[in-house]
């Protein structure tokens, strides 16, 4: 196919990380950090988790970052940020704080796969645009932090979602429209590369095609993976080197937030079936309520989703 952009998923794709050994270390870690700066662990957690389901559930007519950093406030309680000295504006820095230096070292010791930044090379070098479709809850300092860990330069990708810069998430279809509205292309153009069938393939609801690779492959939905491209994510480099060079690159893709009504709009021109709203609700809450938890072992692979 002649794609004219090609859109990576991060976690279990090109950084090769169990997702519950992640979740587990990042909500120890910064519920500790909340702590020294004299913040109730326990209730940050609490709020924390809440943020990220406001996010899940967020239906695009706010930012994720704005949906997250509402409900914190409201779980968390405007007489304990009093009794803690501060306001949430402070929060928002201290959090800001974290992500800039602290949550970076979740991945010491952490051994990259050389598959991944070889594709993206070698994709690169053909001429291929690249958007890094990363599931945006997270700050934008957390997710460069995330790619390094992963052997990959940030500056590889011309859009990195982010909570900052997204209205919704995976794996609404809306997340999708929304980034082919910053790549101002149709879904024929593009090629997802992920590990999740809920999540990184709900792109293919817009037309988009897709590459799912299996090293940590999630399958909450029982999809037939044999129809469509699968395999490990060396063979996945493997394959890009087969590619022709990249004949209609995207010339200009917007890095930041694009205009609700700009998401509708490919979402309308690009959906290839019905979009079944409740449906996907669903998933999003059975998805939100999994982030949330206590990501014993193996959690992520138990998540299943009917029909």
């Amino acid at each position: 196919m002649g794609y004219r952009a090609i859109c990576f998923d991060l976690d279990g794709t090109l950084l090769p990380m169990d997702l519950d050994e992640f979740m587990a270390a990042y909500f120890k870690r910064i519920a500790a950090f909340a702590a020294t700066r004299g913040l109730d662990p326990e209730l940050f957690l609490t709020a924390l988790k809440a943020g990220t389901r406001a996010m899940a559930m967020n239906a695009g007519e706010q930012l994720n970052a704005e949906a997250f950093w509402s409900e914190f406030e409201r779980i968390y309680g405007d007489d304990s940020l009093a009794a803690a000295g501060y306001t949430i504006d402070d929060v928002r820095a201290i959090s800001n704080e974290f992500y800039a230096e602290d949550f970076g070292h979740i991945g010491d010791g952490f051994c990259a796969d050389p598959a991944a930044a070889r594709a993206i090379e070698t994709l690169r070098a053909k001429g291929y645009p690249l958007v890094l479709t990363t599931m945006p809850m997270f700050p934008a300092a957390a997710v460069r932090h995330r790619l390094q860990w992963a052997g990959v330069d940030p500056t590889s990708f011309a859009r990195i979602t982010s909570y900052e810069n997204s209205r919704s998430a995976k794996p609404r279809q809306t997340y999708y429209a929304e980034n082919l509205a910053a790549l101002g292309v149709g879904g024929a153009d593009v090629l997802m590369v992920g590990n999740n069938t809920m999540e990184d393939l709900a792109f293919m609801d817009l037309g988009a095609d897709a590459w799912l690779v299996t090293d940590w492959l999630l399958d909450p939905v029982g999809f037939d993976i044999d129809s469509i491209k699968h395999g490990s994510f060396d063979e996945f480099a493997a394959w890009c080197e087969t590619l022709p060079a990249c004949a209609s690159p995207v010339e200009a893709i917007a890095p930041g937030a694009v205009a609700w009504e700009d998401t509708e709009r490919a979402l309308c021109s690009n959906a290839v079936c019905d979009i079944d709203a409740a449906g996907v609700d669903a998933k999003a809450a059975a998805l939100a309520d999994a982030i949330a938890s206590d990501h014993a072992p193996g959690t992520a692979g138990r998540l299943k989703i009917e029909g």
